[in-house]
């Protein structure tokens, strides 16, 4: 039986109880959850924020469409960027999509994380596994500058470790 996608957004959103901020840290958690265990049909490719799906962002329109999910967009005080706060609006009676535990946990555990961590982790696993780049981390800071400092890169690689999605060479 084939799930719709936007039943996969309104079940990510479930098991992070209920409320997500940012469509980064959305398209990460689905990636990064995806390699855990397929659970989806989204086809990313890397973006400017690292893996993103085209068919996810198109999953959360029918989920709102169909009154699964609020988006509420709003700017931040500070420098007037916008962001995005996603909503559950129906009870997820039964898991579908995220049928384990483990999958069900490790989305609350990432809808805590930083959304920059959750960044540089799920870029790190794409330079690895789908373009194949050996020296991921000279990569990774090419791409994503002082986004890696603070030790947020050091965070990330720890954090694929605790998944077992550790890139080549990543140490937890």
């Amino acid at each position: 039986m084939k799930i719709e996608p936007e039943h996969h957004v309104a079940e990510i959103l479930a098991a992070a109880g209920g409320t997500l901020v940012s469509k980064i840290r959305l398209q990460k958690i689905a990636y990064l959850l995806d390699q855990i265990e397929k659970t989806s049909d989204f086809d990313f490719v890397y973006y400017h924020y690292g893996p993103f799906s085209r068919d996810l962002e198109n999953a959360v329109l029918d989920a709102e469409a169909f009154d699964l999910v609020k988006e509420e967009e709003r700017q931040r005080a500070s420098d007037g960027a916008r962001y995005s706060i996603f909503r559950l609006q129906t009870k997820v009676e039964e898991f579908k999509v995220l049928t384990s535990e483990r999958l069900r946990e490790w989305a609350r555990q990432l809808s805590e994380e930083n959304v920059t961590v959750l960044e540089l982790a799920a870029t790190a696993h794409w330079l690895v596994t789908y373009e194949n780049i050996q020296d991921w981390e000279t990569e990774i800071r090419r791409r994503k500058g002082t986004k890696n400092d603070g030790g947020r890169l050091d965070k990330a690689k720890e954090l694929l470790g605790r998944m077992k999605l550790n890139p080549v060479g990543a140490q937890a």
